[in-house]
């Protein structure tokens, strides 16, 4: 009997450091403006880690707007250190910004294209 698989390896260039982030923020806006304990704060960013990444994997709209929000914000950091690094002008702060924004589109790319290239392959135990 022969079983299908799809074989391809996914590169997770930068997402685990994204749900990182939203676990970090989700941990320390509970603690800061709701009062809640550091160890209640803890295991709900640690719950927002994997329920990020759960979307992330299992909902298309959800991954498409993670993308665009997450490399807006790349973006935005990029601009910012741009803006910092040459004040009389901003050709640097946008150049960063739109180099940081194409990377990180770049970056999240194989993870939208991974059912449309994926190949089936028929194995057979023997």
């Amino acid at each position: 009997m022969a079983a299908k698989y799809i074989i391809r390896k996914r590169r997770n260039t930068i997402l685990y450091v994204e749900f990182f982030i939203v676990a970090l923020a989700t941990s320390l806006l509970l603690f800061k403006y709701f009062k809640l304990h550091p160890a209640i704060a803890f295991l709900v960013a640690i719950a927002s880690f994997f329920i990020s990444a759960f979307l992330f994997f299992s909902k298309s709209i959800f991954r498409y707007l993670f993308s665009l929000l997450f490399s807006l914000a790349w973006a935005f950091i990029a601009f910012f250190t741009g803006h910092l690094l040459e004040t009389k002008t901003d050709m640097t702060a946008w150049t960063l910004a739109l180099l940081a924004f194409v990377i990180s589109i770049w970056a999240h790319r194989d993870h939208f294209k991974f059912i449309k290239e994926a190949q089936l392959f028929e194995y057979e135990r023997v």
